[in-house]
């Protein structure tokens, strides 16, 4: 199932989903900052997929995927500035100094399994359904 966001209350939503994953695409804070630094920031885990741990009314708690660290996401009134477009999510950094800055996050749910095959069961006037096949069998006796 695709994400689709459009709002504060589809992005909690899609955090409550089983599996829930957001990942940092872009960051422009560190892509400004010189090699060894940027470097560094992915030795840490800050582009790694990032899971839902805990959810309280203000904020996300993710297990980063690798790293034995967790990450916080909190949103308050200044959530009214976040970017909702299909599948990512665009959060402004508020630093005094400095060009502005955001984070680009792409959200998504693992993908779904496909149906099993129905167990034997009975069928309209009495025929076996076959385990997985779509034949039926007349039954004996």
């Amino acid at each position: 199932m695709p994400v689709v966001l459009r709002s504060l209350g589809d992005f909690k939503r899609f955090l409550r989903k089983p599996g829930a994953t957001i990942q940092i695409v872009r960051n422009t804070l560190i892509e400004r900052q010189p090699d060894r630094t940027r470097e560094a920031y992915r030795g840490k885990g800050m582009y790694e997929p990032r899971t839902v741990r805990a959810l309280s009314k203000k904020a996300a708690v993710f297990g980063v995927q690798g790293h034995e660290t967790t990450v916080w996401l909190y949103w308050d009134r200044g959530t009214r500035r976040w970017r909702f477009s299909g599948d990512t999510l665009a959060v402004p950094i508020n630093a005094a100094l400095g060009a502005p800055d955001e984070v680009l996050y792409r959200c998504s749910l693992p993908e779904e399994e496909p149906a099993r095959p129905r167990r034997t069961g009975r069928t309209a006037k009495g025929r076996v359904r076959a385990e997985g096949a779509g034949e039926t069998l007349k039954r004996s006796g």
